[in-house]
C-alpha cells in the first residue's frame, strides 16, 4: 500500500513537472505559449533560468510563481 502511494505521488509530481503550460495569466502574451520545468531554488533562480531556456532555443525564460498564493516557483520558457 505504501509503495503505491509513493508511487502515485511520483507520477503526480512528475507530470507537474513536466507538463506544457499554454498560458500564464498576467505574465505571458496569449500568443506566446511557455514550458515549465524545474522548480526555481536559490541556485535556479532567474539569470539561470534564462541561460537555459536560451540554450534550449526559447526566447526568455524566467521563474513564473504557481498557486494561489504563488507558493512554488518554475522556470518557464517562452516559445
Amino acid at each position: 500500500m505504501l509503495l503505491l502511494f509513493t508511487f502515485s505521488v511520483f507520477m503526480v509530481v512528475s507530470s507537474i513537472h513536466c507538463q506544457t503550460i499554454d498560458l500564464v495569466p498576467g505574465n505571458f502574451a496569449p500568443d506566446e505559449p511557455s514550458i515549465c520545468f524545474n522548480p526555481c531554488t536559490v541556485k535556479l533562480g532567474d539569470k539561470e533560468c534564462k541561460t537555459i531556456c536560451l540554450n534550449k532555443t526559447y526566447k526568455d525564460g524566467s521563474c513564473i510563481g504557481f498557486g494561489i498564493p504563488p507558493s512554488l516557483k518554475y522556470c518557464c520558457c517562452t516559445k
